[in-house]
């Protein structure tokens, strides 16, 4: 244990810290144990309030702080997209088959994207019937048609083709052959590219190599995005940032380091490691063997509760670690074995060692409400996880289904939220091949009301954001970890807040 002591300026500044926040020394807090008195504000208007950008890692800050759960009824595609749109980010389970995540994270870099690397494309003998399966299988209706060398000779789009009824229709008679076909080098800026488009009104712009073979597509869609979804979390190519991620199991092995290979390879630009506990051997090993063979990937660890976990896990690797065991909703953890501190002191602790190491922390679940998110910032978190807060949304990869409530005689939309090590969770992984036994469960299950699409929670989010930072005089989420405090209350105190 030497090597994870905490030396004596570490302690003292995490004493400091939490006398600072209004937070006790002796005693561990949650979200309901606090209060946060107002302070002045030259705050006009809470419409003035509009910087929510978050680091998560060197070289990406997102543009609210808000990520998904990596949980299996919380984030697939659908969410990855839509929560990156807003300026968040997705984390994919490392608990779906290795291949599976692969095709995830290359869907999730080819919707809405300025570029694509390898657009789908036809020749002059495809026929309609070939375009429909291609819609059908892709959700795309304008291809690039090419020749026998692969040099494009012009873009079929569904103005083309989506009247047609005669399925053995060839691109050659579909496709308008007086339109003059546009194109580009491969190595063209998206602000060149942005003249283009404006000068000739085009929707695409197909890229080719030296030898003028088709080398990529640059789409308009997803050039002028920033237009439409100004936080959205995109890389300089105009792709959605994709996250990996990858267990340690009882031992790491060179499976493991293929599972990160191929989600690489399909574009993810940063890798969560994932273990409920990452202060061990396990999570040693694996971090040791990712960064020799990614030494350049970021990776996101987790989960710890204390600041001698935190400070283990930046130590061997890690560029932002999870905080929380046993807080989630629908987490037993604490319940079953006993381990775990309370969110708010777990959240605080960690993230003085985080600033001592220039790294960063989730706080990673245990909100109910906007109010405990804001809290968890206040507290030291840069980056907030949350299952429950967003598994209601129609984008969510839990069950929907309607819930009849005998007390009101009515029927209501819900969610399934399965938590990860329940045992229903863990029977259907059995049934997937990605579990080879069943553990003793940690984890619950429970009916989420449904809440509508993800742009409108979070937008509800920022906007109780912005209302908490109006009263506090303050303009970022920089500014409300630096000076927000708090003060301990009883739970008469919170009811009088809080009373329905």
């Amino acid at each position: 244990m030497k090597e994870v002591a905490l030396t004596k300026e570490e302690k003292k500044a995490i004493l400091e810290y939490l006398k600072f926040k209004g937070l006790p020394v002796n005693l561990c807090v949650t979200f309901d144990d606090l209060a946060m008195p107002e302070d002045y504000s030259e705050v006009r208007s809470r419409a003035d309030i509009n910087d929510f950008g978050a680091k998560l890692v060197d070289g990406l800050k997102l543009g609210i702080p808000i990520v998904s759960a990596n949980m299996e009824s919380v984030t697939g595609v659908d969410m990855a997209v839509s929560l990156a749109r807003e300026g968040g980010l997705g984390f994919l389970p490392q608990t779906i088959a290795a291949e599976k995540r692969a095709e995830m994270i290359a869907q999730i870099r080819r919707t809405d994207s300025a570029f694509v690397e390898n657009p789908l494309t036809v020749n002059l003998r495809h026929t309609l019937n070939d375009l429909r399966k291609l819609k059908e299988t892709f959700g795309i209706s304008s291809f690039v048609v090419i020749d026998e060398s692969r040099t494009p000779i012009g873009i079929i789009t569904t103005r083309d083709w989506c009247y047609e009824t005669v399925l053995s229709k060839t691109v050659a008679q579909l496709i308008c052959s007086d339109k003059q076909l546009i194109k580009s080098r491969e190595d063209i800026s998206l602000e060149a590219a942005v003249v283009i488009f404006r000068d000739y009104r085009i929707e695409k712009l197909p890229l080719v190599d030296k030898d003028e073979k088709l080398s990529g597509l640059i789409t308009a869609h997803g050039l002028f995005y920033k237009l439409r979804h100004p936080r959205a979390t995109r890389d300089d190519k105009g792709r959605f940032i994709a996250a990996a991620s990858v267990g340690v199991g009882k031992y790491f092995t060179s499976e493991h380091l293929k599972e990160i290979e191929l989600q690489v390879a399909n574009g993810a630009s940063l890798l969560l490691v994932d273990t409920a506990r990452a202060f061990s051997i396990n999570a040693k090993e694996a971090l040791l063997e990712i960064k020799k063979n990614f030494p350049n990937l970021p990776l996101v660890v987790g989960n710890v509760s204390t600041a001698k976990g935190a400070k283990f896990l930046f130590e061997h690797g890690a560029d932002c670690v999870k905080v929380n065991v046993g807080a989630g909703r629908v987490c037993t953890t604490r319940r079953v074995s006993g381990a775990g501190i309370p969110q708010v002191t777990a959240i605080a602790e960690c993230s003085v060692i985080a600033r001592r190491y220039g790294k960063t922390i989730i706080g990673d679940g245990g909100m109910k409400d906007s109010l405990d998110m804001f809290y968890a910032i206040a507290a030291g978190a840069d980056i907030l996880m949350t299952g429950n807060l967003l598994v209601g949304a129609e984008e969510s990869a839990a069950l929907k289904k309607l819930k009849y409530i005998e007390s009101e005689g009515d029927s209501f939309l819900v969610k399934k939220y399965e938590g990860s090590a329940s045992i229903e969770a863990q029977m259907k992984r059995m049934t997937q091949g990605t579990l080879d036994r069943i553990r003793h469960p940690e984890g619950d299950i429970k009916d989420k009301p449904f809440a509508g699409n993800i742009q409108e929670i979070i937008s509800g989010y920022l906007n109780s954001f912005r209302s908490a930072m109006s009263y506090y005089g303050v303009r970022s989420l920089k500014e409300v970890r630096e000076k927000v405090v708090f003060r301990l209350q009883t739970s008469s105190g919170r009811y009088e807040g809080t009373k329905r």
